[in-house]
């Protein structure tokens, strides 16, 4: 989800350690864009994603203005799983995030573990190191330069577009007659 506001995006890799009541410091850089109030949520590939309320906004007009028959977009199901397991979150006064047990297990981790933040546009990632790194082995200078065609072919609908997902390891990618 592209969302046209600079102020809503955020950059960067930061690492560190859940505590031992399952909570993560919230690095200083993204602390402005996601808020008081942000939404936490799965993501492919067993991570975490946590969304402002303006994008996550964004991303429930799509799925509400989606049509019937695309009841068997693959996209459109993510997005529907991403509902049914988001919780409205907000970091206390040390700015530590609490992350729910359900969604530890998901991620796969466990309290005193080093965790890896990604700031991935208009949402922050939040990683087991040994998930960012099975999943960063897999990224291929091809799969990357695929995935920058891709994402250059897009075309933007009423102002907000899809981003394209990333390809799972050893997934072709189609990409457009023409372009290379």
């Amino acid at each position: 989800m592209l969302i046209d506001s600079p102020a809503l995006r955020m950059w960067g890799r930061f690492e560190h350690a859940l505590d031992d009541k399952g909570r993560v410091i919230i690095p200083q850089r993204f602390r402005e864009t996601l808020g008081s109030k942000f939404v936490l949520t799965i993501g492919p590939d067993h991570h975490i994603r946590a969304y402002p309320l303006p994008v996550w906004e964004a991303l429930e007009n799509q799925l509400i203005s989606s049509s019937l028959y695309d009841e068997l977009d693959p996209d459109l199901i993510f997005l529907q799983r991403m509902f049914g397991n988001c919780e409205f979150v907000s970091p206390d006064r040390e700015f530590r995030l609490s992350i729910p047990r359900h969604f530890r297990e998901w991620a796969g981790m466990e309290e005193g573990d080093i965790v890896v933040i990604i700031g991935s546009g208009t949402r922050l990632e939040i990683w087991s190191r040994a998930g960012w790194r099975a999943w960063s082995e897999h990224l291929t200078e091809q799969e990357a330069g695929i995935a920058s065609r891709n994402r250059l072919s897009l075309q933007p609908v009423a102002g907000v577009s899809a981003a394209p997902t990333r390809p799972t390891p050893g997934e072709t990618v189609p990409t457009q007659e023409g372009t290379a």
